[in-house]
């Protein structure tokens, strides 16, 4: 007996401890959509939700994450109903970046690569979930189970395949089991892998939750007391399965908005006249309740329409409308010929006001409603204007159906009454006047403003285009949304500020260089100054000492604004260099490696490595021996314990070296023994300066002279420990000297100590150094390096190789310039290139940067487009874009 109730306690301690550990919720339906206090509070959260959604009528509907997520997702403070007890885990840092998780109407999204869900289960319980991939033709998205889990069910490896694949199944059903060697309460993951971007209908534990017990309907039947006895409608639906009928006398002076809003719906008998009581009140709940209406009559007391008697004793309902909701769900009927209740003439509406835009239904003639459904989406009116007279001897069956579907289709847009989202601003400022646009989500809201410090009412100024201003003022607005109460006024206070001066550029001409100040006569304004004429602060760089320039004669351009002041007119200055002329200058290229997908990423994969063009491991992605087994020589060293001690240095691997040709042949070759080379043939960088932020922008100004990289890089990755770096992007012919070398690179590491050499070879074997790279200190960020090489008339080979530090310095670029015929054009009494006079018809237009790379077209930044003529002429001009 004793041992019993040992075991006993003991068994009912275990269940406690597992009752308290393992997952409590069972069943996430994101099918249901989100409440309206989850929207309002999402909407009220923009610092960690962006909309990205709306419905049919222009409301909010879908939301991104606006910051990094995991663990309980929260809005405006507070945890995510609906989302209650999911926990979103991440097996990556890229998971549930920005833009990430997505909650749309019907489905949760999963956009990154290890994104994932965590559960607190035992051995046995089981996960399912259904999914779907985001990108309809996708064939590699889909979730796995950590080693926890067992896969059970489902499509082969758990991909999803998208819509359009053939053999796709649309949305998907897999199902893992914790193994039943997980005996206490353990975390268990599901992830995307191997890439992310699905849609989630549902995730389920075990048989999930306990279903919920629909309680039925409450109407409320708002009918003439005196009539109620004989109204069909009332007879025909009071017993109806579902819904519990309240009778309430149109004649009621006691019932409100509020006490209609207990119901779930409303609907209103053809015996409710102008004259009753409740007519008002009845317009008041048009959208803040679901209303059925089945009273002609009633439109003229709301001044929503007029009766319109009819030679017709049966409603048409167009082709397109035939298959809709109203006429199919719960109960379908057949509506192809019509709708005919009675034998009896029949009264439409022509509807007014806001149910002038009404979706029409069925017709009783053109123009006249017969069917119609106002607010859609929440909170709907039906209105079905058969009169009391043409209800008199009914197709029963019918007319059951008709308003069963009704109330079914109108009580399941029931929603929470919410204020609509209060206004935002922005605000612009001119030289001496701004310029406020007042903003809302919803198209459909009105904003009301004021500017003499009062509060907005509805009659207050509309809003409808932005408010210009020429003196200090505050701005008051809110707005109205019907089925919406009103919402929050905001405020916004306007200012007049007047243009910054425009910068003066001082240059003072040494022998080897030039030296540029920048001056504003607005004191406390910044200036910002860039290359290729830009004009955003937040991407240009910000002057703060005197620039000196040596390589490369250019074009600066500088603004100025902070302070009180708005954004000054652009400032600009060719900048040359007394040492350059047109017999130093090196602007023509000889060679030019681009890392782009077409000649870089292999026509075969199978011979060139994996992966795809975004990330392409030439020769996969692990490292290999740089030494062979072959021993080159001894070495005697002495230990730190006196002792002598034999090292042996074995010869390098002749075997290991592996070689990438393009696909078009272009006189470059990537070479390795050993290390790692990655083709990253999609990345492209932006040319603006990053000023802090996350992207590959440039590292400085002066980085951009000439114009930024092209689309494409090559990144140096690991090695095997101990070995020497061998990587290396190689020219297949010789150059002869003197040339520079402009090299792009960028950091694709939080360490900048990777030493990056430009090297020259006359035998291809033994190589010397002539410059190292400039490595950005910010990660991802790009830098440009010139190196000259003047040794007059030698013909070299020229390759980049690392030789030190970290891996992941990536390569975007290598131009290899001389002085040559377009160099002996250049002038900088001309802006860099002679303008010769013309005469004729254009017949040649080529583009090209700075650097004399020819362009497909004009690109950010500077570009230098020669027209040629049919006289024989050239003309040169620059173009920035």
């Amino acid at each position: 007996m004793k041992m019993k109730k040992i075991f006993t306690l003991t068994l009912m301690m275990l269940c406690m401890v597992l009752s308290a550990n393992a997952q409590a919720r069972k069943t996430w339906d994101f099918t249901q959509g989100l409440s309206e206090q989850t929207k309002a509070d999402i909407i009220a959260d923009a610092t960690n939700w962006t909309q990205n959604r709306t419905d049919a009528d222009g409301n909010p509907s879908g939301w991104k994450n606006a910051v990094q997520m995991t663990g309980i997702l929260k809005a405006n403070g507070k945890a995510i109903p609906e989302l209650d007890g999911l926990y979103f885990h991440e097996q990556t840092s890229k998971a549930y970046t920005a833009g990430r998780i997505l909650l749309d109407p019907s489905s949760i999204r999963v956009g990154g690569k290890g994104g994932g869900f965590k559960f607190k289960l035992i051995g046995g319980q089981k996960i399912t979930i259904k999914a779907r991939s985001a990108n309809k033709t996708a064939t590699d998205r889909g979730f796995v189970g950590d080693d926890n889990l067992e896969y059970i069910e489902g499509p082969a490896n758990g991909t999803c395949l998208g819509g359009d694949v053939e053999g796709s199944e649309g949305t998907y059903t897999l199902v893992w089991q914790v193994k039943e060697t997980v005996t206490d309460s353990t975390d268990v993951i599901v992830y995307a892998s191997p890439n992310g971007g699905l849609d989630l209908e549902l995730i389920m534990i075990d048989e999930g939750d306990m279903p919920e017990v629909a309680e039925s309907k409450t109407v409320a039947y708002v009918a003439d007391a005196e009539k109620i006895e004989m109204d069909l409608a009332w007879m025909m639906m009071e017993s109806t399965p579902g819904y519990v009928f309240t009778h309430i006398p149109a004649t009621a002076t006691d019932v409100t908005l509020d006490s209609l809003l207990s119901y779930d719906a409303v609907m209103i008998a053809p015996s409710v006249t102008a004259e009753h009581a409740m007519t008002a009140v009845l317009k008041s709940a048009i959208a803040f309740q679901p209303i059925v209406n089945l009273n002609a009559d009633i439109y003229a007391a709301w001044s929503l329409g007029e009766v319109v008697a009819t030679e017709q004793t049966g409603a048409e309902v167009a082709e397109r409308h035939q298959t809709i909701d109203l006429f199919t769900t719960p109960s379908p009927m057949d509506v192809t010929t019509g709708i005919a209740l009675s034998g009896e003439l029949m009264s439409g509406v022509k509807l007014a006001g806001v149910f002038a835009a009404d979706s029409v239904w069925a017709t009783l003639g053109e123009g006249v409603a017969a069917i119609h459904q106002h607010t859609n989406s929440r909170n709907s009116f039906l209105g079905i204007t058969f009169n009391e007279t043409t209800m008199s001897v009914p197709d029963e069956g019918t007319f059951v159906a008709l308003l069963g579907n009704a109330l079914e289709l109108v009580s399941a847009t029931k929603k929470d009454i919410v204020a609509t989202t209060a206004p935002t601003y922005k605000v612009s400022n001119g030289n001496g006047f701004t310029t406020v646009e007042i903003k809302v989500p919803n198209k459909n809201a009105i904003i009301y403003y004021t500017t003499d410090g009062t509060e907005p009412t509805e009659a207050s100024n509309v809003y409808s285009e932005p408010l210009i201003f020429n003196e200090a003022t505050t701005i008051k607005a809110m707005s109205t949304l019907e089925g919406y109460l009103q919402s929050k006024t905001t405020e916004c206070a306007v200012e007049i500020a007047f243009m910054a001066a425009t910068p003066t550029i001082s240059l003072n001409k040494e022998a080897t260089q030039t030296t540029i100040t920048l001056s504003c006569a607005s004191e406390g304004a910044d200036i910002y100054y860039s290359y290729n004429g830009i004009s955003k602060a937040a991407e240009a760089q910000k002057y703060t000492e005197p620039i000196v320039l040596t390589e490369e004669p250019t074009e600066i351009f500088a603004f100025a604004v902070g302070g009180q002041f708005v954004q000054s007119d652009m400032a600009s200055e060719y900048v040359s260099i007394n040492s350059i002329n047109a017999n130093t200058i090196r602007i023509d290229t000889l060679a030019h490696f681009d890392a782009n997908q077409t000649d870089w990423y292999p026509e075969t994969p199978a011979e060139g490595g994996t992966g795809e063009a975004k990330a392409h491991y030439y020769w996969g992605k692990n490292a290999w021996e740089y030494y062979s087994t072959e021993v080159e020589r001894e070495e005697i060293v002495k230990g730190s314990d006196g002792q002598d001690s034999v090292v042996y240095i074995y010869k390098p691997n002749a075997e290991a070296i592996k070689v990438i040709t393009p696909n078009t042949e272009n006189g470059w070759i990537l070479r390795s023994q050993g290390q790692v080379l990655t083709g990253e043939l999609t990345s492209a960088a932006t040319n603006i300066v990053g000023n802090g932020a996350t992207g590959y922008y440039a590292q400085t100004a002066e980085d951009m002279i000439g114009g930024g990289p092209t689309k494409g890089k090559i990144s140096f990755g690991g090695k095997v420990s101990g070995n020497p770096y061998t990587a290396s992007i190689e020219t297949t012919v010789k150059y002869a000297a003197p040339f520079d070398v402009v090299v792009y690179c960028t950091n694709g590491n939080s360490k900048n100590d990777q030493v990056m050499e430009v090297q020259v070879s006359e035998d291809g074997a033994t190589w010397t150094q002539i410059g190292l790279l400039k490595m950005a200190p910010n990660q991802r960020y790009f830098t440009k390096t010139r190196i000259a090489y003047n040794e007059d008339g030698k013909q070299v080979y020229v390759r980049l190789a690392q030789t030190g530090g970290s891996t992941k310095a990536q390569v975007y670029d290598i131009y290899i310039l001389n002085n040559g015929e377009y160099s002996k054009k250049y002038d900088a009494g001309t802006v860099g290139i002679e303008d010769i006079q013309n005469n004729g018809e254009t017949v040649s237009e080529e583009v090209f940067n700075i650097n004399g790379v020819r362009l497909n077209g004009t690109r950010s930044g500077l570009n230098i487009i020669r027209k040629q003529y049919s006289d024989g002429t050239f003309k040169t001009v620059k173009v920035v874009r």
